[in-house]
């Protein structure tokens, strides 16, 4: 087969962004091709260091799990874990009305000023097959009491966020205390009580780079007499914040909340409830 030119392959390694070095007279025909480095870039880091500052306060041993299921392996306060998927489903809000003659939680007041963001995607929490404790249970399908349970709020990367207002406190100038933080999400729970059920609400917030100090916080006191089982009214130390405490920053374009009340998953969309001073 006759080789191509040197001109030729020139002119090819050019398009395709190469560059093809013309070897000496003595190389004897011989020449090399030099590659440009291709770099995937990297995700962006979430923030190493914070300026925060965090406080604990009491909570409430209030579930009935003995062992006690540990936090991370429990399905009502890791998100994670129960896992969502994608719902084919309005991206905006509805009037589903209210049934709760107080303020729930205000999502607009997540960000500062508050304001009621893009819904960028929809998507439905599993259910749960709970085993004995401490094992955790396996996910089910979707639940499907509303169309959504989980939803995507449009975000700018690195923008603070915030515990959401309400017409609840737990006592002590504090709105939520925190269930469960990893590196990526919360859960912040409306009453004292360490357990998404059986009364209060429960806000997830996902996709998220959770403040470090607060997760260090989380982290000392998320193990020794939380995980000795005395049933109510057994009490510990959690994170506690009041409303407008930032608690992390957006991840990127888009972090993902869910609404739990009293045990049960919620529509995030409904205005009259979560977004009161939105129009349907």
């Amino acid at each position: 087969m006759k080789k191509p030119s040197l001109a030729i392959l020139a002119l090819a390694f050019a398009t395709l962004g190469l560059q093809a070095i013309t070897p000496p007279a003595a190389s004897g025909g011989n020449y090399a091709i030099r590659l440009p480095l291709v770099f995937k870039p990297a995700a962006p880091a979430c923030p190493a260091a914070s300026g925060n500052a965090y406080a604990a306060g009491i909570a409430f041993q209030n579930d009935t799990d003995n062992p006690v299921r540990p936090a991370w392996n429990h399905a009502d306060k890791n998100l994670a874990l129960r896992g969502y998927s994608g719902a084919n489903a309005y991206r905006g809000l509805v009037d589903l009305g209210s049934d709760d003659p107080n303020q729930p939680p205000q999502l607009a007041s997540l960000f500062s000023p508050n304001r009621v963001p893009g819904f960028s995607n929809a998507y439905r929490a599993n259910t749960w097959n709970w085993d004995p404790s401490p094992a955790p249970g396996s996910p089910g399908g979707p639940i499907t009491d509303w169309a959504v349970t989980v939803l995507g709020l449009q975000t700018s990367r690195g923008e603070a966020l915030r515990v959401p207002a309400s017409g609840y406190d737990i006592g002590g100038g504090m709105e939520v205390l925190v269930l469960f933080a990893d590196p990526d999400s919360i859960a912040l729970k409306y009453t004292r009580e360490d357990s998404v059920g059986p009364s209060g609400y429960t806000l997830h917030v996902d996709n998220i780079c959770t403040d470090p100090n607060l997760l260090a916080l989380y982290a000392a006191h998320d193990g020794g007499a939380r995980y000795v089982y005395q049933g109510y009214p057994y009490s510990y130390n959690l994170p506690n914040l009041p409303a407008g405490q930032v608690f992390g920053t957006a991840r990127g374009s888009e972090i993902r909340v869910a609404i739990v009340d009293s045990g049960a998953f919620m529509d995030p969309r409904s205005c009259n409830e979560w977004w009161q001073r939105a129009n349907c």
